[in-house]
């Protein structure tokens, strides 16, 4: 694997660290062999003179520099081009390095720790902002005019291979949505969903609305149609029934269907309410369920997805709605741009106005990026990048981009490293003096 990395910024390296070993060392020859100030002959106390107290400071400082330059030295490099068993020790352990380093890292990179500051992101406001004027969400209406809109209409009008391709792929996502999808658990989800949001009751009242309509308007068709079919069925007691008593009770099921849509305590809709409760209680697995309802309903759409005529038509539709986006995207008055904008609206002043709704909003975000990125590994798989750049990166490089980042700091050990060692000896020099000999 060969190495890619930017060429590194040079940092201005202080040499302080430099100055106070040469600044011990200075002090140490001048103490020692200066002839001119008769150091030893200023006395302090208990037999202690200037120069033996001085001598005392700077050769401890002189050899607690001394020491720390030669460990910072020995990180990067042989000190004085000696190799000794523990030099050079960044170089020689280059690759225990880079396998140790990003592992320990990613040991605070958990998946539960992920999750909790992913929690923390204020996603709608996120969406918010792309979904502004003059923001992303002009530069994705101008690529789905753009870009978008003639790929899908040249790729429509190529026709032959590239459209069995795209039927072909069809086929091949179906058949893996049949093999790896939940479809009991997705639907329950979706059930639920459907209840939370008052989905299910919006669909209904429409059904019951439609219905309603319809039977109104072809109340006499149907009674006399109807009429025929229970008179022989019903045996003798269909000698008491005609087309009258159809269409009253024909009108009494238009009465019942409008008292649907309107009471919410209707009987009927409590009815159909509890049933997909109670439904989605069995896909889910929330409750036993002795008939398998989960299984069978997998089964059902696994067979469904399977069926070749169900993935010729999902094919064939897939290819013509492509073909119509495709179209429809050219032209000036986009239906889908328009329809697009106008999601983007409600979802917007929905964030914006309902703090319930964009909790939620900001959790499921979280939740989905979370699971996206345990399940892709996607940590692990960064990590072992980073081991396989590290390792291949040339030691010289290596060692020197570390010491590149780390020098200025180490040179401050250096300097403590003088200035501990000093006053340590000059403490000894005190304890010596003060201690009976």
């Amino acid at each position: 694997m060969k190495a890619l990395v930017r060429p590194s910024v040079k940092k201005e390296r202080n040499r302080i660290g430099t100055v106070s070993l040469s600044l011990a060392a200075v002090g140490f020859l001048f103490v020692t062999f200066q002839p001119w100030i008769p150091l030893d002959r200023v006395a302090l106390f208990s037999g202690l003179t200037l120069k033996r107290l001085l001598a005392a400071f700077f050769d401890a400082a002189l050899v607690g520099s001394l020491a720390d330059w030669f460990a910072v030295s020995a990180l990067f490099r042989d000190p004085l081009g000696i190799r000794l068993p523990h030099t050079n020790i960044l170089a020689k352990k280059k690759d225990v390095i880079a396998e140790a380093v990003p592992r320990f890292i990613t040991l605070f990179v958990s998946d539960e720790r992920i999750g909790q500051e992913l929690r923390r992101l204020d996603f709608a406001a996120k969406v918010e902002e792309g979904l502004a004027e003059g923001g992303l969400r002009d530069e994705l209406h101008e690529f789905l005019r753009s870009r978008a809109s003639a790929v899908l209409v040249e790729y429509a009008a190529a026709g032959g291979p590239k459209l069995d391709a795209l039927r072909s792929l069809v086929a091949q996502l179906a058949q893996f949505a049949a093999d790896r999808l939940d479809s009991a658990s997705a639907f329950a989800a979706f059930l639920r969903w459907a209840r939370a949001e008052s989905f299910d009751e919006r669909v209904l009242e429409a059904v019951a609305d439609f219905a309603r309509t319809e039977i109104g308007r072809n109340r006499y068709r149907l009674a006399a149609s109807i009429t025929p079919i229970i008179k022989r069925n019903a045996g003798w007691q269909g000698l008491f029934i005609g087309r009258g008593t159809i269409e009253g009770l024909l009108r009494g099921v238009e009465d019942e269907l409008g008292e649907l849509r309107s009471n919410r305590s209707h009987d009927l809709r409590r009815f159909v309410i509890s049933t997909i409760e109670h439904y989605a209680s069995q896909l889910a697995g929330d409750e036993a369920d002795p008939s398998d309802e989960r299984g069978r309903f997998t089964a059902m759409v696994r067979e469904a997805i399977r069926e070749p005529g169900f993935l010729r038509g999902l094919s064939d539709w897939a290819a013509n709605l492509l073909a119509s986006l495709g179209e429809d995207l050219a032209r000036p008055e986009s239906g889908f741009i328009g329809g697009l904008a106008r999601i983007e609206d409600s979802l917007t002043a929905r964030l914006g106005g309902d703090v319930e709704f964009r909790s939620r909003f900001n959790s499921a975000c979280a939740d989905l990026a979370a699971t996206l990125i345990a399940r892709s590994r996607i940590i692990d798989s960064l990590t072992d990048y980073i081991i396989g750049l590290l390792k291949a990166t040339e030691a010289a490089e290596f060692v020197g981009r570390v010491e590149d980042a780390v020098w200025n700091d180490l040179q401050y050990i250096r300097v403590n490293g003088a200035v501990v060692g000093g006053i340590v000896g000059l403490v000894l020099a005190l304890i010596g003096a003060i201690l009976p000999q």
